[in-house]
């Protein structure tokens, strides 16, 4: 993957997104607007190749809106599977969504043949070492996405914050689409 031309995804499970809360994976359509712009965005940048980190929420509804873009953009999209069976827990709703993301997919890597403490964490650094771009969901709040947060921050990544909370999550420079270098 060139990072030049490539950008991930990171954001929250559904639950810790305010006004996002639903239970199911059908991508909100305000998110759906905002992704699509800022996806759009990002082929007029330069950008071609999307990277998702499949978890349920922002990742998978970022992953969805690519796929739809898809058929009008000349866009790829990379899936970044943390380790297999990641999936096993969720509701029959989202794993159905996940499987339909995996099968639509161009690419798929798997970094962990199983659970491990660290899984998440690798998954997120790929995701970071092999972009330029971030798109993120990132209102503050620990966890997953501020550490992919503040990776991408210290290797220099452009930001693009769909967060209606970004106040709280960074400062104003964070928080709009960093020029491409």
């Amino acid at each position: 993957m060139d990072p030049r031309i490539t950008c991930c995804f990171s954001g929250h499970q559904p639950e810790k997104m305010p006004g996002h809360t639903m239970a199911g994976p059908a991508v909100p359509p305000t998110l759906n607007a905002a992704l699509s712009h800022a996806i759009c965005a990002a082929v007029q940048d330069g950008y071609h190749l999307f990277v998702t980190g499949m978890s349920r929420g922002f990742d998978l509804w970022a992953a969805q809106t690519v796929l739809k873009l898809r058929r009008q953009l000349p866009i790829r999209l990379v899936c970044a599977i943390p380790f297999p069976a990641m999936p096993q827990a969720w509701s029959n709703g989202w794993r159905t969504c996940y499987r339909e993301v995996l099968r639509r997919a161009d690419a798929a890597y798997t970094l962990s043949s199983r659970y491990t403490p660290d899984c998440y964490y690798v998954r997120n650094r790929f995701m970071v070492d092999h972009a330029s771009r971030l798109i993120c969901w990132f209102d503050g709040t620990p966890g997953g996405t501020a550490f992919t947060y503040r990776c991408a921050k210290r290797r220099g990544l452009d930001f693009v914050n769909l967060s209606t909370a970004e106040k709280d999550a960074a400062t104003p420079s964070d928080l709009s689409t960093i020029p491409s270098r």
